[in-house]
């Protein structure tokens, strides 16, 4: 007889087992289409009544022994929008909301009205700020914005054509320093007739106003080219009266050998020559450091392969970009690019262990460990790739094939419980 009753007890636990699956997989399929989402499965484990004989064990049953989220690489969908972030590999987005933080792998973040990146419910991205502390932070857009860093150093690199025409160096028009009086009256289309080559840089102040600086290339001997940097008469002259005529702020003489590279190069940490600019605007005046690295002399045109400048002007931001190593980037109005931060990510020993709270969301438990915080594509974190999203890891075709199992088994359970209660019944008749 205690068998039988065992019996009733196996099939109320195994309906309730198996209704809690049935409830697993219904809510996997209910999560088809949410971003970021992980499989949920129901993991079963028998059930064992104490009292019993040695050698005489008979189960009384099954139940859930743990609900698991079973953490896969799902599908990247591209989106196309620059807030659409997923990770590719291992990680987690960080996510905080006052001193309580979040881990979620659904990247559909925007932009809050005061500038910071935050998800669908208004939690803020954490991140590594370009000019934050190092530690994780909110990232703020804004902050890149009103930025105003005045140029301080120039590089530039290229060839001047060694087969170009040779002119005296005294035959360069005379042009008045910028600041200096008396005001020399040379344009810049006489300075061009004598020039073989010429560049220009656009610069910053210190107040973040842009200005334009002319370089023009001289072959002034054989293996030899003099260099000359000018600025904007109505920028740097005090009465600011003249308009369109250049002010020189400084020169260099390059060497080459005979195999066409500079003899003359400035040492590491040198530079061909220091621009001090007076400028009239209010700005303080700069101090730039200009220098030709790697330059050659070949015989083929003159032309400019790179130049690099240290400054950036005030600008509202355009629109921005996000790098697979997590590294924001801002295009500001006013042509200039600057790095705002680099998007955090977390990982877990155990990421199986942390706990669902909705809305997309996870939460440490004692059974995940300790978070580990670094960047994209560093150690073991993945990549983000922006202008994608990660599909939810739900497969319908397993799900349904689940359902039908673990509808079975509810079946049968139920059969159980109607069939001892057929026996029993036949017993009280006996009497």
């Amino acid at each position: 007889m205690p068998s039988i009753i065992n019996g009733l007890f196996a099939g109320r636990s195994g309906i309730s087992s198996h209704g809690t699956a049935i409830a697993v997989v219904g809510d996997n399929i209910s999560n088809s289409s949410t971003i970021g989402y992980k499989t949920s499965r129901a993991e079963f484990q028998d059930l064992i009544a104490g009292g019993q004989s040695s050698g005489k064990v008979i189960g009384s049953g099954s139940s859930i022994s743990a609900v698991s989220n079973i953490f896969e690489q799902g599908t990247l969908e591209f989106s196309g929008r620059a807030l659409d972030l997923a990770i590719d590999g291992n990680g987690l987005f960080v996510l905080a909301s006052g001193q309580q933080r979040f881990f979620t792998r659904a990247g559909n973040f925007r932009i809050d009205e005061s500038g910071y990146i935050v998800n669908q419910n208004g939690y803020y991205v954490l991140g590594f700020p370009s000019n934050g502390s190092g530690a994780l932070e909110p990232i703020n857009i804004n902050s890149v914005s009103q930025e105003s860093v005045g140029t301080t150093s120039i590089v530039i690199s290229g060839n001047v054509d060694a087969s170009a025409e040779i002119i005296n160096v005294a035959s360069i028009p005379a042009v008045s320093a910028a600041g200096q009086q008396p005001y020399s009256t040379t344009t810049y289309s006489a300075l061009n007739e004598v020039a073989e080559f010429s560049t220009v840089v656009d610069i910053f102040d210190s107040q973040g106003g842009k200005h334009t600086v002319t370089f023009f290339f001289f072959h002034t001997a054989v293996n030899q080219y003099t260099v000359r940097g000018y600025v904007n008469s109505e920028d740097v002259d005090p009465t600011g009266n003249a308009s369109g005529l250049p002010r020189q702020i400084g020169s260099v003489t390059m060497t080459f050998g005979g195999d066409g590279s500079r003899t003359n190069t400035p040492g590491a940490g040198a530079v061909d020559f220091t621009a001090v600019i007076p400028w009239n605007t209010g700005a303080n005046a700069s101090s730039i450091g200009v220098k030709f690295d790697p330059f050659t002399q070949y015989s083929s045109a003159s032309n400019i392969l790179s130049i690099t400048q240290d400054g950036k002007g005030i600008g509202t931001i355009g629109s921005i970009s996000i790098e697979k190593n997590g590294e924001i980037f801002a295009l500001l109005d006013n042509g200039q690019a600057a790095v705002i931060g680099t998007i955090g990510l977390c990982n877990f020993t155990n990421p199986e262990g942390l706990v669902r709270i909705g809305g997309t969301l996870l939460q440490q438990s004692p059974q995940s460990g300790e978070p580990v915080i670094g960047k994209p594509r560093t150690g073991a974190f993945g990549a983000v790739q922006s202008g994608s999203l990660e599909l939810s890891t739900v497969d319908i075709a397993s799900e349904f094939v689940k359902l039908i199992t673990l509808q079975r088994g509810f079946q049968a359970n139920s059969r159980i419980i109607t069939t001892i209660n057929q026996l029993l019944n036949e017993i009280i008749q006996l009497v």
